[in-house]
C-alpha cells in the first residue's frame, strides 16, 4: 500500500512563484489589502464597478501560469468569486488581473464588509532556455 508521506514536498519547473494571500470585502468600495502577505505582493485594488475589481501587483512576471479566486462562504450563501483577465505578461509593467465576485445566483455583488477573498497565483519569472 501505498504511503503519500513518502513523497517529498516538490514543484515542477523552474523560476516560479507562488503567491497566495487574501482580500478582504469593504463593500461598495474597492477590496482592501491586508498588511500580510496581501501587502507584499499588491501594489493596490481598485473597484471598477459592482463586484468588479481590478488588482495591480507589485512586480511583473513573465506570465501567470494559474490564478483562482475564491470567496469565502461563511454566510452559507454559495456566493463566489473568480479571476480573469490578466495583462502585462512578458512586459516590464507589473501584472494586472481582475476579480468579479457574484452572488449565487451569478449576479455580480460586492462582498460584505471584512468578508475573505483569497487569492492563489503560480506566476514565471522568466523564460527558461533548454540546453542542447
Amino acid at each position: 500500500m501505498a504511503n503519500r508521506s513518502f513523497y517529498p514536498a516538490q514543484g515542477y519547473g523552474i523560476n516560479r512563484v507562488y503567491a497566495e494571500f487574501e482580500l478582504l470585502g469593504a463593500g461598495a468600495s474597492a477590496l482592501t489589502v491586508p498588511t500580510n502577505p496581501g501587502a507584499n505582493i499588491v501594489a493596490s485594488v481598485t473597484r471598477s464597478g459592482v463586484g468588479i475589481f481590478v488588482v495591480t501587483l507589485k512586480d511583473a512576471f513573465n506570465k501567470v501560469l494559474f490564478k483562482s479566486a475564491e470567496l469565502d462562504d461563511t454566510l452559507n450563501d454559495g456566493s463566489y468569486a473568480t479571476a480573469s483577465d490578466v495583462t502585462n505578461e512578458g512586459t516590464a509593467l507589473p501584472i494586472v488581473f481582475t476579480i468579479r465576485t457574484r452572488s449565487a445566483a451569478g449576479v455580480l455583488a460586492d462582498p460584505a464588509v471584512a468578508r475573505r477573498v483569497g487569492v492563489a497565483m503560480v506566476l514565471r519569472n522568466g523564460v527558461a532556455l533548454q540546453g542542447g
